[in-house]
């Protein structure tokens, strides 16, 4: 089977997910309580448009991701649709944990603790998602290496230690938030540009061949 209908799906769902994120912020624009200055409410809604960007900016990170994977991909199986499918209900589920975090950002400590780490599972959810891709079009042989074998191989072993890597966060995350938040934007950034960083870890490998086959079989 072709891949365009996968296409056109997850299209669909990444920018539907993008539109869920603005129905906070309009609401958090009408909730002006009587005699309330309009500059004094939106100084205090600061959260919302906080959550709506960092929301945005990571269903981008994912779609770019996304978009990155597929473009090795010839043909697709029943087993990538189901694989993919998940993928998107994660990817599509991230308003949720946005406008908790939104409203609780500036609450108590425990508060922001809970939302930082509900933010964060999903995020190792969605990381997870993508080495389970990876992984699942490697061995089913479902993509062309020949595109670009260095990067080939270093999109799988970055897919590969990105779900370490959440997981450290959220460990770090129970003790102190700051540095598990400075982990994942640090993740983040790498993610922002999966192609260029993926050069740069399948240089990497060249010059070990034994992690080869644990690179693109993570």
């Amino acid at each position: 089977m072709g891949t365009e209908r996968v296409d056109a799906l997850s299209d669909g769902v990444f920018a539907v997910a993008l539109t869920l994120l603005v129905f906070d912020v309009v609401a958090a624009a009408k909730n002006l309580d009587p005699g309330e200055r309009l500059s004094s409410h939106l100084l205090h809604e600061w959260p919302t448009l906080v959550a709506f960007f960092v929301g945005f900016a990571t269903i981008l990170v994912c779609w770019i991701n996304h978009h990155c994977v597929f473009g090795y991909i010839t043909h697709s199986d029943s087993g990538l649709l189901w694989v993919n499918g998940l993928q998107l209900a994660l990817v599509s589920a991230v308003p949720f944990p946005t406008a908790v975090l939104a409203q609780h950002i500036t609450g108590s400590a425990e508060d922001r603790r809970t939302a930082l780490l509900l933010y964060g599972i999903l995020f190792w959810l969605i990381a997870t998602s993508f080495w389970w891709l990876w992984r699942y079009i490697d061995r089913h042989r479902l993509t062309d290496r020949s595109v670009d074998p260095v990067e080939y191989r270093g999109m799988g072993r970055n897919y590969g230690l990105s779900s370490l890597w959440t997981i450290a966060c959220l460990i770090i995350a129970v003790i102190s938030v700051y540095p598990a938040l400075l982990m994942w934007a640090v993740m983040f950034l790498v993610f922002a540009f999966p192609a260029r960083f993926a050069q740069v870890t399948g240089r990497r490998i060249e010059h070990h061949p034994d992690d080869i086959e644990g690179a693109t079989r993570p």
